[in-house]
């Protein structure tokens, strides 16, 4: 469209007197040069936004990621200059309040010396509190502002020495912050959508957020025509602090609150290194490795009480029977982690290409926790039940890989690919729990070893055609399998009745996937991408007791085709259409007796349009059109009789109009205006909303 500078609309008093000598010598044979329109590359943007809408303003902000309440700011800045002949200034920033979200990154380069670079950005990712709805009545309810919201941000400073034909150094420190509420779908219960003894899980919970971490970077490379190397370290310190906030039977005589809080403070350390040598024009090798250790001091707990973040207390009011809790956690976890790995590339022929590639993992883990469980008793007393627990486990996982790629371009108007992966593991697990150790009421409700082995394989085959100019037709085909296999050489929880996790003795998985496209230009202006993709997934599981049986099946097909046409070189038209059918089976689907409808089959099944045109209204005015459109069908299942209901039905529109004018070789002018409309079943209309957004930038480049 337009360039992003033009010719001034008014001649300067100095271009009128140039042009009138020039009308004075009628015989000049040679054209004096015109004079050259100045190049701008530094600009700053203002901008300015706000919304009119109604419905549902929590998930109107999070699938439009604005504030309701409107915004403006500076929405981009860019400068740069020349400190002096080597050296280079470039700053990068934005202030856009309201949608909390900020920039400034400033880097300086020098040539044939390095760069530093300095900054920080923080930006809002907006959440939607709301909880579920039981479609008979339309209940739902509602104990906070359910606009919830995440701000996450980024220091950094990064300084890197980095001339040709030497070692380059590279040094960075980040320091990354997340703080918030956001939402969760592990919903409280309500006995007040049917009764107190039919109650349904639909009540809203949010997390709180509150996480710190940083990162250090260094690393030592040289890049030369045959060997290439690069060592680094790296080395992070965390600080998590959050927690899940959970109402239950809000309104009735059980009325309660659960905070569940997560506590992590871990340091990681990296050292890795990498070596490549192109021993030939036919061979190369590459070789890296990396040792890994993750140090945790972990915290916690999860208590009952009449408010958020309460102290526990043994006489709650409202406590029921089998509130399960915990609190004074407190233990460590530590992670060693080894990765090497070896790779070639050898080209015996031009037209064929080996790529094979190993790689070794091992992994230990060791974990020690102690914690206050705390538990109710029956009615009327509802006693506090509490145990001192001890548990601790041990984990090594050693896995190794292979694979081998071969890329032949023998064929006229053909590439040929295919891959093989395959890879063993295997590993030890040393489990155990104790309750009230070291006294005379001790007992260990967990003595366990298990050895679990997977073994993975994968096929992969690529085939592309040029079939003639503007014409490809692309196949692409894959299966992989994987088969686990847990054995149990000591076992105290074969006569209990929760066997939990240990009740699996196999578990595979079978993975189908083809997807064919064809990429066609139908005429000198239109051009059509047409995909097609079809994946199966089987699950088959053997419980200990139980046969080797299938436990889910997955199927897609997805149908996607893209067009562009250019009418007239001032008009484009881009169009693209994208149809899923997603299906999950499972046995339980035809459960009888009293479980009989507690687990649906479940489907997500939807259509996206896009539809989107430019057209240049003259030499400094375009216009642009851009319409969406969602729709979810066939994937809801109201079963609110029984549990809840679940899956997606729905529909959305987005239609938006985008002027921009030129106003002069400095200044444009952006003026947009989007319309949304959508609609959700599942919600029973309660998350439906309407809004007209209008948006206004201009920018003055300097």
């Amino acid at each position: 469209m337009n360039s992003s500078s033009s010719r001034p609309s008014v001649a300067t008093p100095s271009r009128l007197a140039y042009g009138l000598c020039c009308l004075a010598l009628p015989l000049t044979l040679v054209a004096a040069p015109k004079e050259k329109a100045p190049t701008y590359e530094n600009y700053v943007d203002f901008s300015l936004g706000t919304n009119l809408q109604k419905g549902d303003r929590p998930g109107f902000q999070k699938d439009m990621q604005v504030k309701k309440a409107g915004f403006g700011g500076i929405d981009d800045l860019l400068f740069t200059a020349s400190l002096n002949d080597t050296t280079t200034l470039k700053l990068r920033s934005h202030v856009i309040g309201g949608n909390n979200d900020f920039l400034l990154d400033l880097q300086i380069d020098k040539e044939d010396v390095g760069y530093v670079k300095l900054g920080y950005k923080e930006f809002r990712v907006f959440y939607d509190g709301t909880g579920g709805v039981w479609p008979p009545t339309r209940f739902s309810s509602s104990s906070y502002n359910e606009e919830l919201a995440i701000d996450r941000g980024n220091l950094w400073f990064e300084a890197g020495y980095t001339p040709e034909d030497a070692v380059n150094f590279v040094f960075r420190y980040d320091l990354f912050t997340r703080e918030g509420t956001k939402d969760s779908t592990s919903w409280g219960d309500t006995g007040l959508a049917i009764n107190a003894a039919s109650t349904r899980n639909i009540l809203p919970t949010f997390l709180r957020i509150d996480e710190k971490r940083q990162q250090i970077l260094a690393s030592l490379s040289r890049h030369g025509i045959q060997h290439s190397w690069n060592l680094g370290l790296r080395a992070d310190k965390g600080d998590y602090t959050n927690s899940r906030n959970e109402s239950r039977r809000i309104g009735e005589p059980q009325d309660r609150k659960v905070t569940q809080k997560e506590g992590q403070d871990y340091d990681m350390f990296q050292v890795r290194g990498s070596y490549e040598n192109r021993i030939s024009e036919q061979l190369w090798i590459t070789t890296a490795v990396a040792r890994t250790t993750i140090d945790t001091v972990l915290s916690g707990s999860r208590i009952y009480g009449q408010a958020y973040d309460a102290v526990y207390d043994p006489v709650y009011l409202n406590r029921q029977q089998r509130d399960e809790g915990f609190f004074d956690l407190h233990g460590e976890s530590e992670m060693k982690q080894t990765i090497a790995t070896l790779s070639a590339l050898y080209r015996p022929t031009e037209t064929v290409s080996i790529i094979p590639a190993a790689r070794f993992e091992k992994i230990d883990w060791s974990n020690r926790l102690e914690f206050e469980e705390s538990n109710v008793g029956a009615g009327p007393a509802f006693a506090a039940i509490l145990d001192e627990v001890e548990a601790e486990s041990n984990k090594e996982w050693k896995d190794a890989a292979q694979s081998v790629e071969v890329r032949y371009v023998g064929l006229k108007n053909w590439t040929l690919n295919a891959k093989i992966d395959n890879s063993k593991s295997d590993g030890d697990l040393e489990e155990l729990r104790v309750l009230e150790p070291g006294t005379a009421l001790q007992s260990i409700t967990i003595d366990r070893t298990t050895k679990f082995d997977r073994s993975i394989q994968k096929y992969a085959a690529t085939a592309n055609w040029y079939a003639k100019p503007g014409t490809t037709v692309a196949f692409q085909y894959y299966f992989k399998a994987r088969q686990n296999d847990y054995r149990n050489g000591r076992d105290n929880t074969i006569t209990t009745a929760d066997r939990y996790p240990a009740y699996v003795a196999n578990q595979d998985f079978e993975t189908n996937d083809l997807n064919v496209r064809l990429s066609t230009r139908l005429a000198a202006s239109l051009r059509s991408v047409l995909r097609y993709d079809y994946q199966n997934s089987t699950i088959r599981t053997q419980d200990i007791g139980l046969t080797f049986d299938e436990s889910a099946k997955m199927t897609s097909h997805i149908l996607s085709e893209s067009l562009s046409w250019n009418p007239q070189p001032r008009w484009y038209l881009q169009g693209a259409v994208n149809v899923v059918f997603d299906t999950l089976r499972t046995p339980a689907a035809g459960v009888t007796g009293a479980g009989a409808n507690l687990v649906k089959n479940s489907d997500a099944n939807y259509v996206n349009f896009t539809l989107g045109s430019g057209y240049a209204l003259d030499d400094v005015s375009d216009l642009y059109v851009d319409y969406n459109y969602y729709k979810a069908r066939n994937s809801y299942v109201d079963n609110s009789a029984v549990s809840v209901p679940f899956g997606s039905e729905g529909d959305s529109h987005l239609l938006s109009a985008t002027w921009v004018r030129k106003l002069d070789a400095r200044t444009q002018l952006t003026l947009k205006y989007a319309y949304v409309d959508k609609n959700d079943v599942p919600s029973s209309g309660l998350a439906d909303y309407q809004a007209h957004l209008f948006y206004g930038k201009i920018q003055y480049r300097f």
